[in-house]
Parts: structure tokens; sequence; C-alpha cells
């Protein structure tokens, strides 16, 4: 008499099998699955589907609820059009119809490739189905990989998202355009960054004035709601994310993540040496002379934050004591009620080492320096350059050349002379290893001689040519200078009537400033204050 079964059909459809136009649709196999339940007299009990999910995975929704009916008892038979729809993991696929299956008393069939566990005559070709399914799973993700790696390269888009501050266009969906919308966020996020803001202040002021995040814009573009409950709100995490992502330069950086391998599919951010970066593929929002701001606000942490509310002060991160290389702490008191010498009452906004302030005068001295003071020797100290940038900008330019270059001018003249050396011997070796060849051929120099010879000519030819590369390297970073000079005097002589010094404009000019202690000669007091600008450093007229 044959067993009563109660059948839970499986089916499965992934986004691979749809790329390969395999006639497999989740509707076909139910058809076909529930007519063949039919024909043999059984009882369908369910229809356990899982759509767009691959088969590497075992962790699938649908797929967890049938192992849980069979394991209460809700079905004695799991019936599916072939191996490839249980898994394409042989290890997984072979340990569920070998033991999982068989452990809770349930029938397995695999209807189109002839696999019934219940016959014991045909594990050979279960063996080997699961296997060819497991091999096919790994050619199609290293194709699918190679795809994407080559649309990488090409510097075209690949994501299910453009950035805030893009979108896709509508002509190729791999290309970005700024988008009117969300762009002015964008660049409001690296102002506030550039006036000294922290990211968690950024995000917090755009929850309190009610700017969407960046996927609230996603979904307000689509016109549709948000179903996937993401949080509709800004973090830290995010500010982050935007002011370090170099699409604003309009470089395209992708190949940032993947899966630990085809069979795991776990997201893992990937070493930097393989990120593909292709630069100049849309229009950038964001200015490089902004970009690289905002980036030396993180090589150095401000400090000395004048408020509860996070705002930092004008020069923190950017002021150091010229004797003990600590920053600068900041000071002030609003609360005094002290005459100034203009008159006013007021309080003071000054600086003093942080050594000192910390361990007293055994650590280093105060090196105290008034705020409007320091603000005032900047603003004439960037007017003096900047009129010489405008006016005589080759003899500027040759002035900082040669005190960047004269501590190095020897340097240089050693690595130029080490060069030529090189080269000539690098020469030599060529005629050495041409004329030991040519008395071997003419029987002048034994066989062994010659080659033990081409063998040193050739280690030492190795030698010299990666001396050549190094030196070479070394030369060309004094080439750097000249370039770094050029942009610093493009950008400085716009700068000629400042009359107000404020953070973003300061990030954007100065690196370092070191205050030196007051000191007399002949009755008098004096005090070296060092500015070191942004590409040249310090600049003495």
């Amino acid at each position: 008499m044959q067993e009563k079964y109660n059948v839970g059909i499986y089916c499965r459809l992934s986004r691979d099998d749809e790329r390969t136009g395999e006639s497999v649709s989740i509707e076909n196999q139910k058809i076909m699955l529930s007519r063949y339940v039919q024909e043999q007299g059984w009882n369908l009990y369910a229809a356990h589907c899982d759509d767009g999910v691959s088969g590497t995975t075992f962790d699938r929704p649908m797929f967890n609820q049938m192992i849980a009916d069979a394991r209460a008892g809700k079905i004695n038979l799991i019936l599916c059009k072939d191996l490839s729809r249980l898994g394409r993991d042989y290890i997984e696929a072979g340990r569920y119809t070998d033991i999982v299956f068989p452990s809770m008393g349930c029938r397995f069939i695999a209807l189109n490739d002839g696999v019934d566990t219940i016959h014991k005559n045909n594990e050979m070709l279960v063996i080997l189905k699961n296997v060819m399914n497991d091999l096919y799973a790994r050619d199609t993700s290293s194709k699918i990989r190679a795809v994407k790696q080559s649309t990488f390269k090409s510097g075209k888009y690949v994501g299910c998202y453009a950035p805030i501050g893009y979108r896709k266009s509508p002509a190729d969906k791999h290309i970005l355009e700024i988008d009117p919308v969300t762009a002015p966020v964008v660049l409001r996020i690296f102002d506030m960054r550039l006036q000294g803001d922290s990211f968690r202040k950024i995000a917090r002021t755009l929850n309190e004035e009610g700017v969407p995040s960046p996927r609230s814009f996603y979904y307000m573009a689509e016109g549709r709601p948000n179903l996937r409950s993401e949080t509709p709100y800004w973090n830290d995490v995010t500010v982050k994310t935007i002011l370090r992502n170099e699409v604003y330069l309009g470089h395209m950086v992708q190949n940032k993540t993947g899966t630990v391998s085809y069979k795991v599919h776990k997201q893992v951010s990937k070493p930097k040496e393989d990120w593909i970066k292709v630069e100049h593929t849309h229009e950038p929002l964001i200015s490089q002379e902004v970009w690289d701001a905002v980036q030396r606000l993180d090589n150095h942490p401000s400090k000395g934050r004048s408020g509860s509310d996070g705002t930092i002060s004008l020069f923190a991160g950017v002021l150091y004591c010229a004797d003990c290389g600590g920053s600068m702490r900041y000071q002030r008191d609003y609360r005094s009620r002290k005459r100034h010498a203009d008159g006013h009452f007021g309080g003071f906004q000054a600086y003093s080492c942080n050594r000192y302030m910390s361990g007293g005068k055994a650590a280093c001295t105060s090196h105290y320096i008034n705020c409007k003071v320091l603000t005032k020797l900047l603003l004439l100290d960037i007017h003096a350059k900047a009129m010489l940038a405008q006016n005589s900008p080759a003899a500027l330019k040759e002035k900082i050349l040669a005190q960047k270059n004269a501590a190095s001018l020897e340097q240089t003249k050693a690595l130029r002379a080490t060069l030529a050396a090189v080269d000539k011997r690098l020469a030599e070796l060529e005629k050495l290893v041409v004329s030991a060849y040519e008395d071997k051929v003419k029987g002048v120099m034994p066989e062994a001689l010659c080659v033990q010879l081409m063998n040193r000519y050739g280690d030492e030819r190795r030698s010299k040519l990666e001396q050549r590369t190094q030196l070479t390297a070394q030369l060309e970073a004094t080439q750097e200078d000249e370039q770094a000079t050029d942009e610093w005097l493009a950008v400085i002589r716009d700068y000629a009537q400042l009359e107000k010094l404020d953070r973003p404009t300061l990030l954007r000019l100065v690196k370092r400033i070191e205050v030196g202690e007051k000191y007399e000669i002949a009755g008098e007091t004096h005090r070296d204050i060092k500015i070191y600008y942004n590409f040249v450093g310090y600049v003495e007229l």
C-alpha cells in the first residue's frame, strides 16, 4: 500500500538564474510540481518559494519555513524541480539530502534530475549533480565579478542609489549628474565643516532644521514611502562618509566592499589598494581647494572649544608653541568688566601654551597672545604676500623656491651626480654583455665563464635600475615644489583686500602658526611668529 504523503514543494529563483535566461520562473516551477503531486495522488500541504535568493546560501526565509514544517511533522516529502533549486553549495546540499531529510523521516525528490532519496541506487548521481551545481555557481560568480571590475575601471557608476548631491542620468544610469535639490545640502555640509563644526553637530543641526536624510530624499524623488523603515535622521557617520567621499571631486571610487566568497555573501570592506579610482568622470560639486581644507581638519583634531555648543575657536588646531611644539590652548572670559585701551568693557579671547597651562613654568612658558592681535598680524601678512603675488609673482616664486631648495641644494646636486653615474654604468653594462656574448660565439671565451659573467652583469643591472628609479623619484619631488608654488600664488593673490578672517579662509590658506615667547632687545619687546602656508610652508620676505 502506498504511503500517504503530505508534500511541501520548494521553488527558488535567483538573480543569476534570470541573467542566464533559464526557463525556471517561480510560477512555472509551482505549476509543474503541483501537477506532479496531483498525478501521484499526494496531498499538497504548501508551496514554499524564495524569489531572488542565491542558491549558494541556505539561509532563506521560505526554505527555513519548509524545514520547520518538516521537523514539526506537517510534511513528509519535499519536492523541487531539480537539485539546483535546492542549492548550489554541494557540501550543504549533500548534508540535507544525506543527513537532514532522512533524520526527519522526510523523502526528497528532485524531479528533473531523477533523484529520489527513497531509492539508494542514485547516491553517486546526487553527488555529481551537487558538485556540478556548485561549480556553476562559482563560474557565474566569477563572470559577474569580472563584468563589475570592467565597469568600475571604465568609470561607470554601479550602485542602487546615487550619492546625495547627484542623480543618475536619465540617458545612462551609469553616469552621475548634479541634483539641484540635494546638491545645496552637500555644499552646506562642507561649509559647516570648514567653519569648524563637528560631524555630530552638523548632523544635529540638519535634524533640528528638518532637512531630510539621504535615504528620505531618495524615496521623495521616487514618489513612494520608505517601506524598509530606514532611519529618516542624520547621524555623524553619514556626515563623515559624505565629507570623505571623493565622488564630490568628480572622481569615481568603487570596489570598496565585496563579499567574502561566492558562498558567503556577507559584505566586508576591502583594503584601499583594491579600490578602483577613475578621475574626472562627472561634474564636481566641491573644489579641490575646499576638499583639501576639509581633509586637513582630520589630520589635526581641533582643541579648545569655545562653549557647550561645540563651536571651535578660530585658530584651534592651527596654533602651536614655537618652543615646545605643543598646541596653544584657547582662553576666554566674557564676564570680565575690565576696561580696554579703546575704552570699551568686556572679556578677552587669547591663547597660551597648553603645556604651560597644564604643567606650569617647569613645562614651558606662557607664550600668551591675544586673539585680536594675532588676527591682525595674520591679516597684515596675508595682505603683503597677496600684493606681491599680484604685482611680482615671478620674483616671489623665485624667492620661495630658493628658500625651499636652500637646505637641500647640495643634496639635489648629489642626486643628479649619482644619477649620471648610474646611467653611465648601465651603458657600460650593455656593452659588456654584448662583448661577452660575441667572445663566447667566437670561441674566445668558455661558455661557463660567459654564463658566470652574464649572471653578474644581470644582477648589477637590476640593482642599478632599481637605484635609478629611486633617484628619479627623489628628483621629481623637487619639481613638485614648483607646481605647489604656482598653486599657492594662484590662491593667495585673491586675498589682497581681505578684511575679516574667518575659519574657512584660515584653513584654506594656513597650515600652521608657531608663536614664540616675548623677548627684549634694547628695551623693546619682540616676538617671533612664523606662519606656514598650505603648499609652500613658511615664506620669509
